[in-house]
């Protein structure tokens, strides 16, 4: 049993379930689109598919599903109204390489980079595999689909010690000195960073330490210890904390740094340098010291795999055996 249902706030819920009792945000206070999720809704909750669905359709049905569980919603719906505009009247069937090889040359013409090319091309993947498990596709239905551009080289950047220095010396304010101080130390991802609240630091242990939580979707968060650097700064942090969260602005938790952390890294004379640097950092600096691949991952939730791949050229045992195996003197053969 389904009913469209306008809340007097303006929102528009589905209601489901025995006697209605369920509801489900549709996310608009417009009727005519609250119409159409709606009845997306319907159609993935009943079992009963539109007849032959277009890939605008499908795509508008996945992000509806989709929306209520990532972290970032936008992003998906930009990735959505990119491909709707370029491919939505079409039918999986047309789904052929030529053109998928179209719509990324189309993108780049729109000034796209390669990353944002396969990120989209990724959410039509996940849209085609999501309307099989709705029912509205049958798995000999979706053609197999291919990257269409290389996959870009992961970025080189990252902080001599120097640099992180200049750059938390140009934090003006406390929370985003905090910020950068715990990025460089802790390997964390913002949004683990700017989530984390006062009750996963444990700052009175025998060994001070950081639990990062669950994480979100297979981005995997550890437990990290306390370097003495990061607990005098979290020390003063937490005698003038106003709210659960470590970072915070007038008691406010933040969801973006973007602005004061471009501002601090003009004023630091710093090029190319974003928040995901400063993981970036904490592991290229372990590699360099020569802290195992195995305990690195452990800190930043990584295969141990993943960091020699990413990070293993740093390694000074890579460097040293790369020049002995250089030398003309000093050998027997």
């Amino acid at each position: 049993m389904y009913q469209l249902w306008k809340h007097p706030n303006g929102n528009y819920y589905a209601l489901h379930g025995p006697r209605l009792r369920k509801r489900a945000s549709l996310r608009t206070k417009d009727r005519s689109e609250a119409g159409r999720r709606f009845n997306q809704f319907v159609a993935e909750h009943s079992g009963l598919a539109p007849e032959a669905p277009t890939v605008g359709k499908i795509l508008e049905g996945y992000k509806t599903a989709r929306s209520d569980n990532l972290r970032a919603p936008n992003a998906l719906k930009f990735a959505v109204k990119a491909l709707v505009r370029e491919m939505g009247d079409l039918l999986p069937g047309h789904l052929h390489p030529a053109t998928i090889e179209k719509y990324a040359k189309a993108r780049e013409e729109q000034g796209c980079g390669a990353g944002t090319i396969l990120r989209e091309v990724g959410v039509l993947r996940a849209s085609l595999a999501w309307a099989i498990q709705a029912g509205w596709l049958k798995p000999y239905q979706v053609p197999k689909i291919s990257n269409p551009v290389k996959i870009p080289r992961g970025r080189e950047r990252w902080l001599s010690r120097d640099e992180a220095k200049r750059l938390i010396a140009a934090c003006r304010m406390p929370h985003l000195r905090l910020f950068v101080t715990l990025g460089l130390m802790t390997g964390a991802r913002s949004g683990a960073i700017l989530e984390l609240l006062w009750g996963q630091v444990h700052l009175t242990k025998k060994v001070p330490v950081i639990d990062l939580g669950q994480g979100h979707g297979n981005k995997r968060r550890a437990i990290v210890p306390i370097t003495p650097d990061l607990q005098r700064e979290l020390e003063r942090a937490l005698e003038m904390a106003c709210s659960d969260h470590v970072v915070e602005l007038h008691g406010k938790p933040l969801k973006t740094l973007k602005n004061g952390f471009e501002a601090a890294c003009v004023r630091a004379k710093l090029d190319g340098v974003t928040p995901h640097i400063l993981r970036h950092t904490c592991a290229t600096w372990q590699v360099e010291d020569g802290v195992s691949y195995a305990r690195i991952g452990k800190m930043l939730g990584m295969s141990e795999k993943m960091v020699e791949d990413r990070y293993g050229h740093h390694s000074p045992n890579f460097l040293m055996e790369g020049a002995a195996a250089l030398q003309l003197t000093g050998r027997d053969d």
